[in-house]
Order: structure tokens, then sequence, then C-alpha cells
């Protein structure tokens, strides 16, 4: 009965020990990939959707940038919906793209001066279905706004 019971023991401990350094690599690589994407931020700050390769994955990255102006859940809640957006243009394309520019020019009578306002208005159109990107890192740029770098590895998403 002892000899069963130090056979689970030592099985069970076996599993764990391995569970907990696969554990360990991914949050090595994530955090790799983190500073990696955030020093290549700062060097030439960019938004948009990348496929960013290392040695051994390639990532879908989406990055954002949102104004600072909401509360921090309306803040996320943007920025989810932008990164969705990005990577669904990314992956099925734009169907069709409107655009109408409007311009409307007013008088101020006590400066004598005329104001000229130009507003381009523009509606896509795309269609398309994003699985979950995981956000990778959140940070606060110069000018007032919050960088939201969201990603998934490209083989998970082909699945």
């Amino acid at each position: 009965m002892e000899k069963v019971f130090n056979t689970i023991l030592w099985i069970a401990l076996y599993l764990i020990s391995h569970t907990t350094v696969y554990a360990q690599s991914y949050n090595q690589e994530r955090i790799a990939l983190e500073n990696f994407l955030v020093r290549m931020y700062k060097n030439v700050p960019f938004e948009g959707v990348k496929i960013v390769s290392d040695y051994n994955n390639n990532y879908l990255v989406s990055v954002v940038l949102v104004k600072k102006t909401q509360s921090e859940s309306s803040m996320n809640r943007i920025a989810q919906v932008k990164s969705a957006r990005q990577v669904s243009q990314y992956l099925s394309g734009i169907i069709s793209t409107e655009s109408e520019t409007i311009i409307r020019t007013t008088q101020n009578v006590r400066e004598g001066k005329t104001i000229e306002e130009i507003k381009d208005v523009i509606k896509e159109n795309s269609i398309g279905f994003t699985k979950n990107m995981e956000i990778l890192k959140t940070f606060d740029t110069d000018n007032k706004e919050k960088c939201y770098m969201f990603f998934r590895k490209v083989e998970e998403m082909e699945n």
C-alpha cells in the first residue's frame, strides 16, 4: 500500500513540476515580446496591425491609441473595439469605402473674420470575425494618450 502511495506521489510531483516549467516558459516568452514591442514603439511610435516574429512563434499585434478623457473602463472598451476593427480589416480587407467632404463657411460679426470649417466623413464597410486578442501591455504616451498593445499567436488564429 505504501509503495502505491509513493508511486502516485512521485507521478503527481512529476506532473506538477512540468506544468510549472511550461508556465514559466510562457511567461518568459510573453515578457520578452512585451519588452521588444515597447522598445520598438518608443523608438518609432506606430498604430495598427503588424506580424512580429521571434525565434519560435509568429504574433499578430494590434496597437491602439486612446485619448485619456474617459474613465478607465471606457478607454479599455474603446481600445478593444478599435483593435477588433483593425484586425478584422487586416485579415478580411475593406469591402467598400465611402467619402464625403462638407465645407461650411461662417462670418464672425465681431471680428470681421471668415471662418471656414472642412469636415471629411469617411465610412468603411468590412465583414469579418476576430477571435479575442489578449492585452499584452498598456502604458501612457507623452501626448495624453494611452497605448494598448494586443496580441495573439498566428498559429492560434488559424485553428
